[in-house]
Formats: structure tokens, C-alpha cells, sequence
């Protein structure tokens, strides 16, 4: 007797899209991860002036904020999660995704990946000088002090640090974390940045429904402000490419320090990294459709005959 394949489950029970008790709607989901990115930096300057707390140098400084971390690190783990999980190989045969390629979903699912990673690797130094009155979210290394810890019942006492990998006793030592992982954070953020400026000036500007064909498309309003956004997050990209080279690698150490030092002071880098999630907040909710003035004629809900 032979083995026989089972035989497939009748059709009322194969699962599929009308098996679900709620609609999966992709322009929804675009316009879901444009909002988060483009009131990142909107939610970290309000937690600013509400709190009362320092200006951080930049938006992945505001790890160490007592409200911007979890903001953050939300904000970024909702947008890698979704890019990850949600788009799949399938995909590039939906309505929105025509003009996908496979690679368009790998790099999709990297850019996701790199978002998770700039949220669980933060960035080191503080970002801000922190007075008295203030209480960041730090790192503490060697920590040693009492299990009930009320004050004034009890103490802890240790090494204040800014540097997530320091927290593993394998690098707990000074100068004994690897520059691979230092950079880590930097590298995803790059990573995630150029992938999503990427989508915007050349994967978005694709004809991906039938109605961007249609009598009355927008087609072209879309691709001019996706190619703008585009651009704009490139821009970003390179500038903070440039200057991490220059300080770095280029300029001598007294120089390159005076220079930071000044960068830091007018807030350069959260301007630049604001400028690229809003970029792409804005891009991602146009592919959502967040106004009808980017909605092709085809795609709008048609009046009733009278």
C-alpha cells in the first residue's frame, strides 16, 4: 500500500484573505508607518518643552530621555516590525506593489532590520549636559547597592555609562568594545535611511496599480513629490556621511573636536535626521493616500445613479 498525499482541505475551510475578521488594507498601512515617522521628531521636541528637559544632540541621544526612550524605541521597533513582517514575496502580485521586484522585498525587510537595530543599539555619549534637576536613562557598569532600592532606604552605586555594549561584562572593560559594534548603530541608521530614500525616488515612482494608468491619474504629481523626498533624504544621508568622515578620519583631533563641539550646539544632526523621517513620512503617507489631492480618479469612490 502506498502513501497517498493528503488531499486539500475543501474550500470553505482554505484560509485566505475573507477568512480574516478584519480588512488588511495596504494603503492604511502606509499611511500608519508615515505617521510614526514623520511624529518621531515631532513627539521628541514636544517631551522637551513639556518635561522641561535638555535638547538632545540628536534623536537617538534622546534614548536616554526619560519619555524620548520609549518613544524611540517604540516608534523605531513599530516601523522595523512592520517592514520585516508584513511585506512578503506575494506581494509584488498585489494592487499598490506592481511594480516591486524581489529585491525591492529583501531590502525592504533590511531596512526594517536596521530600524530594530537603531533602536536596540543605542548611540553613545549623552547628548546633553544634564544638571541636577534632570534624570536620564543611563547605563550603569559595575553597579552594586541595596535590592530595596527606596530612597532613602537604599543605594546604588557604579559607573555611569552611555554605551549599551558596556553592559555585557565581555566589554565592560574601557576601550575593550569592538569598533564594529560601536558603529553599529550608525551603520543601520545609514542602512535604513538610504533603503528608504531608495523606496521614495525610484520603487514609489513606479506605476504600481492600474489606476495610475487610468484617465485622471495623479500620477505625476506623486512621482514629483517622491523624487523631491527622495532627494532630500539622500541629502541627509550624505551629510552625516561627510561629517562622521571629516571628524573622524580627516581632521586632526583639536579641530575635528571644536567642530563637533559646535555641530552639537545647534542641534545639526536631530535637524538633519528630522528632516529624513519626515521625508519619509510624508512619502509613505502619499502612497497612503492621506489627502485626495494625490488620488488617481480611477481609485475614488464612484457617486451613485440617481
Amino acid at each position: 500500500m502506498t502513501d497517498m498525499p493528503d488531499s486539500p482541505p475543501p474550500p470553505s475551510l482554505q484560509p485566505g484573505l475573507r477568512d480574516l475578521p478584519f480588512d488588511v488594507d495596504l494603503r492604511r498601512l502606509n499611511l500608519g508607518v508615515g505617521y510614526v515617522a514623520l511624529l518621531l521628531p515631532v513627539s521628541l521636541v514636544l517631551v522637551t518643552v513639556l518635561t522641561n528637559t535638555c535638547f538632545n544632540a540628536s534623536i537617538s541621544h534622546y534614548y536616554y530621555s526619560r519619555l524620548g526612550g520609549d518613544i524611540l524605541v517604540g516608534a523605531l521597533s513599530f516601523i522595523g516590525l512592520l517592514l520585516m513582517f508584513f511585506y512578503g514575496f506575494r506581494t509584488t502580485n498585489r494592487v499598490g506593489c506592481l511594480g516591486y521586484g524581489k529585491l525591492d522585498i529583501v531590502l525592504l525587510k533590511l531596512a526594517g532590520l536596521a530600524g530594530v537595530l537603531v533602536a536596540f543599539s543605542p548611540t553613545t555619549g549623552s547628548g546633553c549636559a544634564y544638571d541636577g534637576a534632570e534624570v536620564a536613562r543611563l547605563f550603569l557598569t559595575g553597579a552594586q547597592g541595596s535590592e530595596g532600592f527606596h530612597p532613602p532606604g537604599g543605594t546604588v552605586t557604579g559607573t555611569i555609562s552611555y554605551d549599551f555594549w558596556a553592559s555585557f561584562p565581555a566589554f565592560a572593560s574601557p576601550g575593550n568594545v569592538p569598533m564594529l559594534l560601536k558603529a553599529l548603530h550608525f551603520g543601520a541608521a545609514g542602512v535604513m535611511f538610504a533603503i528608504l530614500g531608495y523606496f521614495s525616488y525610484f520603487v514609489f515612482t513606479r506605476v504600481n496599480s492600474p489606476a495610475a494608468r487610468a484617465p485622471g491619474n495623479r500620477k505625476d504629481r506623486r512621482n514629483l513629490w517622491y523624487r523631491a523626498l527622495g532627494r532630500v533624504i539622500f541629502a541627509v544621508v550624505g551629510v552625516l556621511a561627510i561629517k562622521g568622515a571629516l571628524l573622524g578620519l580627516v581632521l586632526p583631533t583639536a579641530m575635528a573636536e571644536t567642530i563637533a563641539a559646535l555641530w552639537d550646539s545647534l542641534r545639526l544632526t536631530f535637524i538633519c535626521e528630522s528632516l529624513g523621517l519626515i521625508s519619509f513620512g510624508i512619502s509613505w503617507m502619499i502612497k497612503g493616500r492621506f489627502i485626495y489631492a494625490f488620488e488617481d480618479a480611477a481609485a475614488m469612490p464612484q457617486a451613485r445613479a440617481a
